[in-house]
């Protein structure tokens, strides 16, 4: 770890830096990154990478090209002793577009701290580059070594003391960035040493060369990860900028780079295809069918000898093929792919008009059909320009074609809907896919369209639309854990998943990537996955065109399974087509419980069942890049350690001595309560996502697990109902209050309904007297001396008529 008393030593006495460059060193290093990177991503993931060199803090990087590769070179470079990105800014004085010279604050990509000196880096690709040279000229120099410069930073970082670099990332580097990433994760993974020099030479001796799969059955391997470290080491040699070390079936290993370079070679005439073998044609030298078929007709004709104008022409055009290099053939293919008249025949007032419109205005409008816009376009053409015709429908339509999609898409339906209209990406220019089963997984929400019982009376029951939350294998498609909720998407869901994953695996993925929803941009997300050295990307916020694996489950899901069961809305139009009696919400069956049974049954069926093009199932890919590839997922226990970290924070909670918290109706009690006596009666709660009878309240400096009256019974429960139940008893806790107030509503009714029975009914007759004479104190006193007397049984013989 590199600490402050080690910069100053790096500064003051190894290196003697300027008092100036001094102060920008300790400023960088002592700050987290000057910007938030990504606030304005529109196409390019950002990451948050994990960094032993960064004192275990993360290296923010706003692509997955340029930045992330400087990542990796700096972590991997022995030489570099700590980097960080985002580094304070300075001002330059940089060019515009208009050539004047003005003061701007600059923040570079990075700065490193390596055995050579200090150097701040600025990250860009190839093609920006390229651009920026021709753009900007007088800031942006190629040298004679072919390195570019930027002016601007590098005069100053040099008033500083300090060096500026341009690190050039080529599209060509994805495959040596993906290798290096590999290595520093087996590099990591100590369990594993890799094989002795001995034995290594021993597996070459009948081949020179040998793929890594066959090495790894020589050397009686059980994984890659020893071969990997041999590969670190320099035991092994493989060709890192050309071969991926994660396909041991084809990546080729030898002792030697002159050695590994003729086993290439030997294999390279063999490939049926490879880096630049192919590239565009002319239709003059590789037909069409029918061009073809017109040039073989042609041959045929002058091989008869035929004598004619057109055959003249013919031969005038094979001789003149010929100073070009061309065959007979070739010289005979027709060029009717280059007839028309490719000249505009409209006046420029009427086409800038007319451009003007569909550009400023018809674009714009929502709703309005071609047929519409061109009517309106008349109107207005004729006012414009009445010396001059409007265009015809056929034009304006054409015309109207020629404007991008992705255009028109910008200015109809704004960022989302223009980045699903746009064209595809170059793909030979696209970054690597995960090669590695828990390289790479994405989560994502999903309203399920389909009713579950949230609580079931007599008579009636009371039915919501759960929330599933999932995640996704991005190598495999394998679906690694998924949770199920009432709630909205919140960090209770993030949660859930991830522990999930956890206790079916044991494992986290080594990067997962989000969307940019508010949970998802969390501290509490954040901070959870640093702990676990996990990489936090987000995709571009308002791009359908990322997340399409976990998004595919869905639709699959919604297709093949929801369709069957009762209560779904997988038909919305037919659940808006059918009346009051007859919608999903009343036909709902599925409790929680069988429907989180249900989903698991479908991803068993799914990872088994025939998907894609390749041919392996999910399953088998799954479990045999886990166990070739044991070092990339991050192992973790599922301990107390691990539900206390993934537990949300909540509000602060009153204490009550005699019967604990009360959260959402449920109490609970500690003996640990007894240190609180002295304390505040608000005390900060760490709320377990899944278990409804557990939560932790901070006690004198530590977390001390809090139990509701129902903790036994909970834990003798299979896993589906535990999960059911504290669905229930949270998450459902807002729903069951509306039906506690329904309730409370129906038996005002009742009342009522008493109140008025009883007026309906016919009161009882009073029978009213008046007294004619009045009772005297004497007759009462005959009555009152009778309390006191003794009675005698009567002894009769026999009764009488």
């Amino acid at each position: 770890m590199f600490t402050e008393s080690d910069l100053d030593y790096y500064c003051n006495v190894q290196h003697k830096l300027l008092s100036t460059g001094r102060d920008y060193l300790a400023a960088c290093f002592n700050s987290n990154g000057s910007r938030s990177v990504g606030t304005h991503a529109r196409g390019n993931v950002v990451s948050w990478v994990p960094s032993p060199k960064l004192n275990n803090k993360t290296f923010a990087t706003e692509s997955r090209g340029a930045e992330w590769a400087l990542n990796t070179l700096m972590q991997f470079d022995s030489k570099v002793l700590w980097y960080g990105d985002q580094p304070e800014p300075v001002d330059i004085v940089r060019s515009y577009k208009n050539g004047r010279k003005r003061r701007a604050s600059y923040t570079p990509d990075g700065v490193s701290f390596t055995s050579l000196g200090p150097i701040v880096y600025e990250a860009k690709t190839l093609s920006d580059v390229e651009k920026l040279l021709v753009k900007y000229p007088s800031d942006w120099k190629r040298l004679e070594s072919n390195a570019v410069v930027y002016i601007p930073a590098k005069e100053a970082f040099m008033r500083l003391g300090l060096t500026h670099k341009v690190y050039i990332y080529k599209p060509e580097d994805y495959i040596y960035i993906t290798n290096l990433d590999h290595i520093l994760w087996a590099r990591a993974s100590l369990e594993f040493c890799s094989p002795e020099s001995s034995e290594i030479n021993k597996a070459f001796e009948m081949q020179f060369v040998l793929t890594l799969a066959v090495l790894q059955n020589q050397l009686k391997l059980s994984n890659q990860t020893p071969l990997i470290r041999a590969i670190d080491e320099g035991h092994i040699v493989v060709d890192l900028k050309d071969q991926l070390i994660t396909d041991s079936e084809n990546c080729l290993a030898s002792t030697t780079h002159a050695l590994l370079e003729h086993g290439k070679e030997l294999r390279r005439s063999q490939l049926v295809y490879r880096k630049d073998l192919v590239n565009s044609k002319n239709l003059s030298l590789v037909p069409s069918l029918k061009g073809a078929e017109g040039a073989l007709v042609r041959l045929e004709a002058l091989n008869k000898g035929l004598s004619n104008r057109s055959t003249r022409r013919w031969k005038a055009r094979i001789k003149a093929g010929e100073q070009l290099g061309l065959s007979p053939f070739q010289s005979l293919i027709s060029n009717y792919h280059r007839c028309g008249n490719r000249k505009k025949n409209l006046n420029y007032k009427v086409q800038n008009f007319l451009n003007n419109y569909l550009l400023n205005s018809f674009i714009h409008r929502q709703g309005i059909s071609e047929y519409r816009g061109f009517v309106d376009y008349q109107s207005l053409a004729r006012d414009a320009h009445p010396e001059f015709s409007p265009v015809s429908h056929k034009t304006f339509t054409r015309h109207l074609s020629k404007i991008p999609p992705e255009v028109i898409a910008y200015a109809k339906g704004g960022n989302r809907m223009g980045n699903q209209m746009a064209l595809p990406t170059d793909p030979e220019h696209r970054h690597l896919k995960a090669q590695t089963a828990w390289e790479r997984a994405a989560i994502d929400h999903y309203c399920v369209d389909l009713y579950l019982v949230v609580y079931a009376k007599k008579d009636k029951i009371v039915a919501e639309r759960p929330w599933l939350t999932l995640m996704v294998d991005l190598y495999t498609g394998k679906v690694l854990a998924f949770s199920i909720s009432f709630k909205k998407p919140s960090r209770h869901s993030v949660a859930k998943v991830l522990r999930s994953c956890v206790r079916n695996h044991g494992s986290l993925p080594r990067e997962i990537i989000f969307d940019r929803g508010a949970e998802f941009k969390s501290v509490y997300l954040a901070s959870l996955l640093a702990h676990y050295s996990v990489i936090l990307s987000l995709r571009p916020a308002g791009n359908p065109r990322y997340g399409g694996e976990v998004e595919g489950f869905f639709g699959e899901f919604k297709k093949l399974w929801l369709c069957q069961r009762s209560g779904n809305l997988a038909n919305y139009k037919e659940a808006r087509a059918v009346d009051g009696k007859k919608t999903p919400k009343k036909a709902a069956v599925l409790f929680p419980a069988d429907f989180h049974r249900e989903l698991k049954l479908f991803c068993a069926w799914r990872e088994n069942a025939c998907r894609g093009t390749g041919g392996h199932s999910a399953e088998i890919l799954f479990e045999q890049s886990c166990k070739d590839y044991p070092y990339v997922s991050r192992t973790i226990s599922y301990d107390a350690e691990f539900i206390i970290v993934t537990c949300v924070e909540a509000k602060k909670y009153t204490v009550d001595m005699q019967r604990g918290i009360n959260v959402l109706g449920t109490w609970y009690s500690s003996p640990a309560m007894q240190l609180l006596l002295s304390k505040p009666r608000k005390n900060e709660v760490r709320l377990d996502p899944e278990n409804p009878n557990l939560i932790f309240v901070k006690v004198c400096d530590q977390w001390e697990p809090f139990y509701s009256s129902e903790i036994n019974a909970y834990s003798a429960k299979s896993p589906e109902h535990q999960l059911a139940e504290g669905m229930i008893k949270h998450e459902a806790a807002n729903l069951k209050k509306k039906i506690r107030f329904e309730d409370d509503i129906d038996l005002a009714r009742l009342v009522h309904e008493m109140d008025r029975v009883r007026e309906e009914q016919e009161a009882p007759p009073i029978l009213e007297f008046e007294m004619t004479e009045s009772i005297t104190e004497e007759q009462v006193e005959v009555f009152s001396k009778l309390k006191n007397t003794t009675v005698r049984p009567l002894n009769i013989r026999a009764w009488e008529a």
